[in-house]
């Protein structure tokens, strides 16, 4: 194995000395995390640190069980450093720490840590908001359940599985089509702060608890503005739409089901736990909360195509067709789907020719994954704003990219 390694110190992982805007994030109060009361709000930057590490204090959790002996992930001998060239200028990983909201850093190579750092007072323990990175869990969740046979295919339609779903837009779209998020359903995914809109609406109504929660939560949506399958439309009531499927596929809860079929055999080191409606339904478009490391052998997990100590967790080809651009249909391809991303099943590929996805989830949340190579990077954030603003995506992506060269992986020239 070919590495480009900077012998530095002799321990993976690194105390980071000054974060950015610590003070506005509320160093001073010991970062607290904000009461759920009317003022309560994502956006506020004083709370975004407690906030994103209390999830499961905050709202209504359900556990997902974890399991000893976990995973074991060795420490790397030699510290890594890498160089990235961003506006005319080289910077390091400490640069990126100290230029960007991250709460947390981890790098692995096959099943070493090559790097992890925390910002902010947030430790190896704490417990980090996912936000939408669950999206690609509850995909996982729908291979497993296809692979025994409780999903009989995925051109079946939603409602087969989810009756409540019938009158909807999204009763007679195929399983398949709500993956790819191309339902063809109006909807807008857009968070603008003080303002009604549908992701404001089916947040309020799942995990904020301030309806019933459940098939109830889209109701609403039953206007459709594009044909099933040719369009691609990011949105969170579809995977909340497939939560719904995968729960009455398997008759029960996303969190046993994920804690039965994913998280124990995967060797997570501690329990996770995932956000609840009023229904008892968890808000499967976000709000898994588990430690930097569990993320990261989730990831290790995918760059194995789904296989860990000799079982196969996650189907091998469900995988393929989830996360190879050269196995989407055109509208989801790489610079098709988006000016950069193109889309598989609930994640992001990168327009890399060695295949490369990540899961991603707002205020700056990464799973990046790259299986010839077997890297695998995380990264956990407090941004300002739910997307990420261009400058911090450009930076991230070359950042990423010297890092996947340093380890003996690829970015390559994108397609």
């Amino acid at each position: 194995m070919r590495v480009t390694l900077a012998l530095l110190v002799t321990t993976a992982c690194v105390s980071v000395a000054a974060a950015p805007d610590e003070d506005e994030l509320g160093k001073a109060e010991g970062y607290p995390h904000q009461r759920l009361a009317p003022d309560f709000s994502l956006l506020t930057d004083k709370y975004k640190i407690g906030n994103f590490t209390s999830m499961d204090q905050i709202f209504w959790p359900r556990e997902i069980a974890g399991t000893a002996p976990a995973r074991p992930l060795s420490k790397a001998p030699q510290a890594f450093a890498v160089r990235y060239e961003y506006g005319g200028r080289t910077f390091t990983i400490e640069d990126i720490l100290a230029r960007q909201r991250i709460t947390g850093l981890l790098i692995l190579k096959d099943e070493s840590i090559a790097y992890e750092a925390y910002q902010y007072d947030r430790t190896a323990t704490s417990k980090f908001a996912s936000f939408s990175m669950a999206k690609t869990v509850v995909a996982l969740l729908t291979g497993i359940a296809m692979r025994e046979g409780r999903i009989a295919s995925l051109d079946d339609p939603a409602a087969k599985y989810a009756p409540d779903l019938r009158d909807t837009a999204y009763g007679k779209v195929s399983v398949r089509d709500l993956l790819r998020m191309s339902s063809g359903a109006k909807w807008s995914d857009k968070v603008i702060a003080g303002q009604a809109t549908d992701i404001g609406q089916l947040t309020a109504d799942t995990y904020f608890r301030r309806a019933r929660g459940g098939p109830s939560s889209l109701q609403r949506v039953r206007e459709s503005v594009s044909a099933p399958g040719t369009v691609f439309n990011y949105s969170s009531a579809e995977t909340f739409a497939l939560g719904l499927v995968v729960r009455g596929a398997v008759g029960g809860d996303l969190s046993a089901y994920a804690a039965e079929m994913l998280w124990k055999p995967m060797g997570a080191e501690a329990p996770a736990s995932w956000l609840t409606d009023w229904s008892g339904a968890e808000a499967a478009f976000c709000c898994l909360n588990a430690r930097l490391r569990d993320y990261g052998r989730l990831g290790m997990l995918l760059a194995a195509d789904g296989e860990y100590n000799g079982k196969q967790i996650v189907p091998r080809e469900f995988l393929l067709d989830a996360t190879d651009p050269t196995r989407q249909p055109e509208h989801l391809k790489p610079r098709r789907a988006t000016p950069f991303f193109g889309y598989g099943y609930q994640t992001w590929l990168y327009p890399y020719r060695t295949r490369t996805f990540q899961a991603r989830g707002l205020f700056g949340q990464e799973i990046i994954v790259q299986p010839s190579s077997r890297i695998v990077v995380v990264l956990t954030s407090a941004l300002r704003t739910p997307d990420v603003p261009n400058e911090i995506f450009v930076e991230r992506n070359l950042f990423v990219g010297a890092v996947l060269k340093a380890l003996g992986g690829q970015a390559d020239v994108y397609r």
